[in-house]
């Protein structure tokens, strides 16, 4: 059997554990790990904690699908840039979905108030 075709690939699978490793740590509560997120600055931290991680996830998978594929791919270059371009095309969409999720995270005060509410301005 040919196991060099398989290296990549095995290789691609295995550097999706660690996402999910953090998928389930984010999706615990420790939004720390997401671009050092403060929980306590954060209106409904559980909710966020739940979206991130499932986002997390789905890189995860993502990747392992793309790992698939390329297995499946084998040297056929045509195949090879089909998955290589979906893989890309995923990925990246899954990260501007973390981007966005990050920056539409309703934030709180020290007083646990929304900035920019009437509450809050003088």
């Amino acid at each position: 059997m040919d196991w060099e075709r398989y290296l990549a690939p095995a290789a691609m699978a295995l550097s999706a554990m660690p996402v999910f490793l953090i998928a389930g740590l984010v999706r615990g509560g420790r939004l720390h790990l997401v671009n050092g997120l403060d929980a306590s600055r954060v209106r409904d931290p559980e909710r966020l904690a739940r979206r991130l991680g499932a986002l997390l996830a789905a890189v995860g998978f993502s990747v392992l699908l793309g790992a698939a594929g390329l297995a499946w791919a084998g040297s056929d270059e045509a195949r090879v840039t089909g998955v290589v371009i979906g893989l890309l095309l995923a990925v990246n969409g899954l990260a501007v979905a973390l981007i966005l999720t990050v920056a539409r995270a309703r934030r709180v005060d020290d007083q646990g108030q929304r900035p920019g509410s009437r509450s809050t301005r003088r």
